[in-house]
């Protein structure tokens, strides 16, 4: 079953200095993927309605979509909150909390410039139009590398601060990376999420809550042909 989730970074043209461009979709390809999907009739859902719907039915809506967004960076609420807005979309954000209101290197690679995070007020007012946010881990660790101690840190911790910000819960999570153990999942589960997202690095055959594929979409998917074949997996 195609868990029917894209996952998009940075929704900007890159700068001189970036070395790794696949996670740049420009503003303007951007607004023709979704002038694309709504034409096509597509249903916007956040992660938690797309979840509850699964939980609830056994099977994904039909012609679903759910938009989400790694690392809660400036430029989702600079250049693609108002796009969603005029197309009436909402989405869900993983945020990294310890990165909010920041100006940090702590997500990009290495020797690339520091990049802006998403404000405390930026959040909130994208919350208040119906973005979801979840949680990136506290600091953007890549799961498999630290300890269970620091996992359980990372995933918990986390969570509090996004609650602490919106007041309302932090119901889902999105591995960095893509990467995961058995030890994350469990973490994840304890925290009280009710699903985790990788990117190719999750179950492609069984639906398993904890560990849901996504489809990438990335600056290789700049024509609209190659967006189209892409999310090809969507169409029901």
């Amino acid at each position: 079953m195609q868990v029917p989730v894209l996952a998009y970074h940075k929704i900007d043209e890159p700068t001189a200095d970036i070395k790794l461009r696949g996670a740049f979709t420009s503003p303007r390809n951007f607004a023709r993927q979704m002038r694309y999907l709504k034409r096509r009739n597509y249903e916007f859902y956040t992660a938690s309605e797309l979840i509850d719907f699964y939980n609830e039915n056994g099977v994904f809506p039909p012609k679903a979509v759910t938009l989400t967004f790694d690392d809660g960076w400036k430029d989702n609420y600079t250049n693609a909150f108002p796009i969603m807005r005029e197309f009436g979309i909402n989405a869900t954000i993983f945020l990294v909390p310890s990165c909010i209101g920041e100006m940090s290197a702590k997500v990009v690679a290495d020797g690339e410039s520091e990049r802006r995070h998403l404000s405390r007020e930026d959040i909130l007012e994208m919350s208040e139009y119906g973005i979801e946010f979840g949680s990136h881990t506290l600091n953007h660790k890549l799961l498999h590398q630290v300890s269970d101690e620091e996992v359980e840190f990372e995933v918990m911790e986390s969570k509090k601060v996004i609650e602490n910000i919106l007041c309302k819960p932090c119901r889902v999570f999105a591995y960095p990376a893509g990467f995961f153990t058995d030890a994350a999942q469990e973490a994840v589960k304890r925290a009280g999420y009710i699903a985790a997202f990788s990117t190719v690095y999750g179950e492609q055959e069984n639906i398993n809550l904890y560990a849901l594929n996504r489809i990438e979409i990335l600056r290789r998917n700049r024509f609209l042909f190659q967006f189209a074949r892409t999310i090809k997996p969507l169409r029901s």
